[in-house]
């Protein structure tokens, strides 16, 4: 298509827009033209009112568009399309009914651009429609190769968000950010998954596992349609790679390299080469490179457009590609000594859960992520296999013990001795939380087997206080299990199922209690007797219990009451004293206000096993009145501890009498406080000892 210069001045003169523009529909075109042997996306929507385009442009490997706003004007050698200026840009023609556009890309003459091919663009469904579709592959949960080849394509020639409805542009751009990603991990996880669980025998099974991987190994496959500019598609094609060769290894059926004479094309597809590349274009693993494989791929090497960097990378590297070699050699035969283990918590227990110790790595180069791969990964069916008969053994373990061969606070720790420590191990420590999920099955079982043995003791033990003192005031006891304590559900169970006989107990104890208490003589010996005791605290304080507590409590206190009184009369009766004295007051001196009753002070003594006498001494105007108090006797000795005072009346204060002096003191008689305190001291119930 070519413009004269008549053509150029009829453009530059008009001010009407195309009327064959306006003759078609509306609509979007794509297609892609050639400048200079590059390659340029295009996505354009025509509009017919005002004769308008909108041009977006891209390079096949850019991110963004390029974006020109044109209208359609007639000359005599067609459409061109110009901006607001006025500047030429593209000189167009439309197909057969509209199905097509037809140009020629211009210079600002409007001459046609030397290095620019002529090009069509295809009508095509909207933008939106585009997208639409593929944000249904997108949403693929297992995506297969075809779907990821089909994703890639869409990918490459994905449409400008900005040719979609105003108002659906920014959450479109949102969504794709989102699905886009997503969908490629997911990808790159269902198909390692499918490489690793396709049969590889027999051969035909064989043959299709690598075409498989083949075909997800592609160079297109990616985002970008590039693995040179992709780190994630190229990792995951590396995966796949060696996830297969690796199986077929292990099969005894060795994946072959792809076919030398290709070996140039796609090392081309990069442009910064290292091994890791160099292995996918070869399209077998490093591991499995011997000298020969090696010196081979040399020689066929040097005849690519990058030769001398592929003979001084291999020279480089192959020291490490030797290394990598032998290491892989030592884990297969390690992963089959592995494999020949049995399926028992020993097995699993010693190889730390079918894997080789950092030393033994070490000892040998080599690295964790070789470990993973050869040892890690393969085995985990197998690692899954004896884990689950290690767990059958630790729960046999735990259903043959009791509580005499493994207290319950003993049982958690039983797995550091079955299982071992796990130390950062995952698989031993999975193993770990294992058993002790069984150790708290066992002591959950046993704790309500324990408790329903001691609800079945109380049900059958006698409803009476000796029965309930035998078995706990039928409340729940933790001794049996070592001071564990039940969970709240298994308390209101055991309460529910003991709280009928328990109430029965305590009203039938409550009873036996009163008429004990009621029969008691006071100052018998036989107040020591269980029932005469039990307010001294021995009966818990449960709710359930509160009616035997009060009634022993009360009981308890009405007869040291009685006791208290009955003894009171026999040291009165003892002392002496005559009844003017003994409804008398003593102070400790004449002058002092502070006095107690003499009844008081024998009686309080008494308490205290100290005896108050009242003896006396001459007659008539030359008695004499005297106050005795003797101690009860020390341990291990007989003999008499006494103090005698003297005692005179006060004058002026009938019926009170007053300490005179310290006349006499009987025995080894220490007090921790001055001697003419005593009595007051016992007169007013203090612990004079």
């Amino acid at each position: 298509m070519t413009f004269s210069l008549k053509a150029l001045v009829v453009l530059a003169m008009s001010a009407t827009v195309s009327g064959e523009a306006k003759a078609f529909d509306a609509g979007f075109f794509k297609g892609r033209h050639v400048c200079d042997g590059v390659s340029t996306l295009d996505d354009w929507e025509f509009r017919p009112e005002g004769s308008a385009f909108d041009v977006f442009f891209r390079k096949t490997n850019a991110s963004s568009f390029q974006k020109l706003e044109l209208v359609a004007q007639d000359t005599e050698g067609g459409l061109i399309l110009v901006d607001r200026r006025g500047r030429p840009w593209v000189a167009v023609r439309f197909g057969q009914n509209g199905d097509s556009l037809q140009g020629r890309w211009l210079t600002g003459q409007g001459k046609p651009q030397a290095d620019c091919e002529p090009f069509t663009l295809a009508r095509s469904e909207s933008v939106k429609a585009r997208i639409d579709r593929l944000f249904g592959l997108l949403g693929e949960a297992r995506p297969s190769v075809d779907t990821a080849r089909a994703v890639a394509g869409e990918q490459q020639t994905l449409p400008p968000f900005d040719l979609l409805p105003d108002l659906d542009q920014q959450a479109y751009r949102q969504r794709y950010a989102e699905a886009a990603p997503t969908f490629w991990r997911r990808f790159y996880d269902a198909e390692r998954k499918r490489l690793a669980e396709l049969p590889v025998d027999p051969p035909a099974a064989r043959s299709q596992v690598v075409a498989e991987m083949r075909a997800a190994t592609s160079p297109a496959l990616a985002p970008d349609g590039s693995l040179d500019r992709n780190g994630a598609a190229r990792q995951a094609a590396l995966d796949f790679l060696r996830i297969v060769a690796d199986r077929l290894a292990a099969s005894g059926q060795p994946l072959e390299a792809l076919p030398g004479d290709t070996v140039c094309e796609r090392i081309a597809t990069f442009g910064y080469l290292d091994i890791e590349r160099l292995e996918w274009a070869v399209g077998l693993p490093v591991e499995y490179w011997d000298r020969p494989f090696t010196e081979d791929l040399l020689r066929k090497a040097q005849s690519c457009k990058d030769g001398r960097t592929v003979v001084r990378l291999l020279s480089q590297s192959y020291p490490d590609i030797e290394k990598r070699r032998k290491a892989a050699l030592w884990l297969h035969e390690e992963r089959e000594r592995l494999l020949a283990l049995p399926l028992t918590l020993t097995s699993f227990r010693e190889t730390n859960g079918l894997q080789l110790g950092g030393d033994e790595l070490r000892r040998n180069g080599v690295t964790r992520m070789a470990h993973d791969r050869f040892i890690g990964v393969p085995l985990e069916p197998r690692r899954t296999e004896m884990e689950q008969a290690a767990a059958r053994e630790l729960r046999e373990a735990f259903d043959g013990e009791s509580l005499k061969s493994l207290p319950l606070n003993e049982a958690r720790s039983q797995c550091d001795r079955l299982v071992g420590t796990p130390w950062g191990n995952e698989a031993l420590s999975r193993l770990h939380k294992t058993c002790t999920g069984m150790a708290e099955d066992y002591v959950a079982k046993s704790v309500r087997q324990v408790f329903q043995e001691q609800a079945g003791r109380i049900e059958a033990a006698p409803k009476t206080f000796a029965g309930l003192e035998a078995n706990d005031w039928f409340l729940m006891g933790t001794s049996d299990v070592r001071g564990i304590y039940p969970p709240t559900a298994l308390v209101t169970e055991f309460n529910g199922k003991v709280a009928e006989v328990r109430t029965e107990a305590v009203r039938i104890a409550t009873g036996e209690v009163d008429k004990a208490f009621a029969a008691a003589d006071p100052l018998s010996d036989a107040t020591a007797s269980p029932l005469l005791q039990c307010g001294r605290g021995m009966i818990p304080s449960h709710e359930s219990l509160r009616p035997l507590v009060q009634a022993c409590q009360e009981g308890s206190r009405a007869l040291a009451a009685r006791r208290d009184e009955l003894r009171c009369q026999e040291a009165l009766k003892a002392s002496g004293g005559g009844s003017g004295l003994l409804d008398a007051a003593i102070r400790p001196k004449a002058a002092a206000g502070n006095s107690f009753r003499v009844r008081q002070l024998v009686c309080e003594a008494a308490k205290q096993k100290v005896t108050v006498t009242f003896p006396t001494s001459g007659m008539l105007w030359w008695s004499k009145q005297y106050v005795e108090a003797r101690l009860p006797a020390e341990r291990g000795r007989d003999q008499v501890r006494a103090l005698r005072w003297l005692i005179e009346p006060v004058a002026d204060a009938k019926g009170e009498w007053a300490i005179s002096r310290l006349e006499s003191k009987t025995g080894e008689v220490t007090l921790p406080f001055p001697e003419d305190s005593l009595l007051p001291c016992l007169a007013r119930q203090s612990l004079c000892r």
